[in-house]
C-alpha cells in the first residue's frame, strides 16, 4: 500500500467566484480544482483524476470582498484504496473566512473510444464513427474495447448505441467471404501457381484458414482468405 502525505500548503485563486449582493459562493467545483492542483503538484502531470466527497463543506456564502484564495494543506492520497483526504482554508481580503475539511475518493480518468453515433448491425467501424470520452478507469472491464486502434474496421456483430461502451463481442472481423459464394482458389507450390473456381465452406475474414470446394474436382481444401475474392491454398 502506499500512501503520500502532502504536508505543503497549495494556494489556488478563485478567478471566477460567483458574486451575488457583495457575497462570493464557493463551490464544490472550486474546492475540486484546488485538490486536483495539490494532486499534480506531487504527482506530477499525466493522469487526470475526478473527486467524489464524502465529508466536508463545499458549498458556502463568503462576505468579506477582495479575491477570494484557497489553501490546501495535510492532503493525503491513499492509491490503494483511492481514497482522500485534506484541511482547506479560504482566504478573501488578505483574512481566513473559513475552514473545513474533505475526505473522499478519486478516480483516474482514462480517455476512451465510444461510437459517435448509432452503428447498425454489419457496419464496419471508421474513424469518423468514434468519438473519445474520459471515464473512470475503474468502470473499465476487461471484455471493453476501449482503444481506437482496435476498433477500426472491425464489423458490428449488432447494434451499437452512441456514447456506449463496446464490448469484445460486439464487433468481429469483417467477413470478406461468406458461406456458399464462389471464390478464386490460388494454388501455390515452390515451382508454380494454378488457379481455379472453388465455393467457400464456411465464412472467413481476412487471414482467416476456410474450408473450401475445389468445383471441378470436388476436393476440399483449406486455404487463407487474402481478399473478398481470393483464397489461397499452400502445397498440402
Amino acid at each position: 500500500m502506499k500512501r503520500l502525505l502532502l504536508t505543503l500548503a497549495l494556494f489556488l485563486t478563485v478567478l471566477n467566484p460567483i458574486a451575488v449582493f457583495g457575497q462570493t459562493f464557493v463551490s464544490e467545483e472550486k474546492i475540486a480544482d484546488a485538490l486536483k492542483k495539490e494532486y499534480i503538484e506531487h504527482f506530477g502531470e499525466g493522469d487526470e483524476i475526478e473527486l467524489e466527497f464524502y465529508g466536508g463543506q463545499t458549498n458556502f456564502a463568503v462576505e468579506e470582498p477582495g479575491e477570494l484564495k484557497i489553501m490546501v494543506a495535510n492532503a493525503r492520497f491513499d492509491e490503494l484504496q483511492n481514497k482522500f483526504s485534506a484541511d482547506a482554508e479560504f482566504f478573501a481580503g488578505g483574512q481566513s473566512v473559513n475552514k473545513s475539511s474533505y475526505q473522499g475518493k478519486y478516480y483516474i480518468l482514462k480517455e476512451i473510444y465510444v461510437p459517435a453515433q448509432n452503428i447498425n448491425k454489419g457496419e464496419i467501424i471508421t474513424a469518423d464513427k468514434l468519438k473519445s470520452i474520459k471515464t473512470r478507469s475503474n468502470r473499465i472491464k476487461p471484455q471493453n474495447l476501449v482503444d481506437k486502434e482496435k476498433l477500426l474496421n472491425m464489423e458490428a456483430k449488432r447494434n451499437l448505441r452512441e456514447g456506449k461502451i463496446i464490448n469484445d463481442k460486439d464487433v468481429g472481423k469483417e467477413i470478406l467471404i461468406k458461406k456458399g459464394s464462389m471464390v478464386n482458389l490460388v494454388y501455390q507450390t515452390p515451382f508454380m501457381q494454378i488457379t481455379a473456381r472453388a465455393e467457400a465452406l464456411e465464412d472467413g475474414s481476412l487471414g482467416d484458414k476456410i474450408e473450401i470446394r475445389n468445383t471441378k474436382s470436388k476436393r476440399d481444401l483449406y486455404g487463407e482468405v487474402i481478399d473478398a475474392d481470393t483464397v489461397r491454398v499452400e502445397q498440402q
